[in-house]
Order: structure tokens, then C-alpha cells, then sequence
């Protein structure tokens, strides 16, 4: 479990129940390196318990409702998730080119961009995703 999350507390103020299925997809969340296909988190889901496919993926479009999960549209139509709190900033992404790989990379300050995308009319910007795209080191060894 992440050391920095208390996760019954969360789901507690999103006024949910912390249901064994919703803390073992929050602790997976919070344990990855990187963010994680829907197929993977169920994947990971079931060394640890029986759940259903659909459940899975239901927890995940309420956890993305509610901000508590970001959802990235990284591989066309595959949706991955990563954790959206105070300990998980958002951050730009990677992905390889050859074998698709997805990298977190470093937050960085975006300060200048949300003033400028305010600017004179008051724009008010709700999601920043960057993506970039190129090959990673292995696939650049392999070629």
C-alpha cells in the first residue's frame, strides 16, 4: 500500500464504502511504477481476490468521475488509470512508439501554461495531458 495514501479515509470523503475490491484497486494504483490498462489492474486484482471484469471497470469510471483516479487516453482507444491525488501530481507521460511502453516522467511546473490558457477571456482549463511520443532505450538497442 502507497505509505503516503490512507485510502479508507479517501473513500470515506468521497462518501463510498471501503470495500475490499475498491482499497485493493487504490493499493494497486498507488504500488504501480507507471499507470496501468483496466486489463492489468484486474489482472492484478485477482492474485489478490475474485472479482468481477465488469466491477472492476465500473470502479474505475466512478474513481474517474470523482477525480481520484486520472484517465489517460495513451494508446488510441486504451484507456490507462493512475492515482489523482496530492501525492500523485500530474505529470507527462512517455510512450514508445514500437511497443507502445508507457513511462511516467517527472512532474514539472505548469504554472505559466494554466495563465496563459486563463488569459483575457477567463478561460478556465479543466484537463492537461501531455504525451510524448518516440522510442524507448530498448526498443532503440533492439533496432
Amino acid at each position: 500500500m502507497s505509505d503516503r495514501c490512507n485510502f479508507s479515509h479517501w473513500l470515506a470523503l468521497e462518501g463510498l464504502r471501503a470495500t475490499p475490491v475498491r482499497l485493493a484497486m487504490l493499493e494497486i494504483l498507488g504500488e504501480a511504477s507507471r499507470a496501468l490498462r483496466a486489463q492489468e489492474i484486474l489482472e492484478l486484482i485477482r492474485t489478490r481476490r475474485r472479482v468481477n471484469k465488469v466491477t472492476v471497470y465500473r470502479i474505475l469510471e466512478d474513481f474517474s468521475r470523482r477525480g481520484m483516479v486520472r484517465k489517460l487516453s495513451l494508446e488510441g482507444r486504451v484507456n490507462h488509470f493512475e492515482l489523482a491525488c496530492e501525492h500523485h501530481p500530474p505529470h507527462p507521460h512517455f510512450q514508445c512508439q514500437t511497443c507502445r511502453e508507457v513511462q511516467c516522467l517527472e512532474p514539472v511546473a505548469l504554472n505559466r501554461m494554466w495563465t496563459e490558457l486563463r488569459g483575457p477571456l477567463g478561460n478556465r482549463a479543466d484537463h492537461i495531458e501531455i504525451r510524448i511520443e518516440g522510442l524507448c532505450h530498448k526498443c532503440r538497442n533492439i533496432s
